[in-house]
């Protein structure tokens, strides 16, 4: 007679999928939680990197202004 059937361990699946994992609800806050967080920072970075882009972006189109203005003042003779 093959054993009876035992629930799998806290916080793990049960084998081949079946059914839900049986997790302590104060884990699964807690997993919860820190996806949420972890979420969270990857916004923060994705904000910091775009406004890095947007700032050099920025910069090089004063520089280009700026070369232009010295270029024009530099190329025009003095009266």
């Amino acid at each position: 007679m093959p054993p009876p059937d035992r629930p799998a361990p806290a916080g793990r699946p049960r084998p081949g999928g079946a059914g839900p994992s049986l997790m302590n609800p104060a884990l699964a806050a807690r997993v919860r939680q820190l996806a949420a967080q972890a979420e969270h920072r990857r916004a923060i970075a994705e904000f910091r990197a775009r406004r890095a882009a947007d700032q050099q972006a920025r910069l090089n189109a004063l520089l280009l202004e700026a070369i232009d203005a010295l270029a024009a003042l530099l190329g025009n003779p003095a009266s």
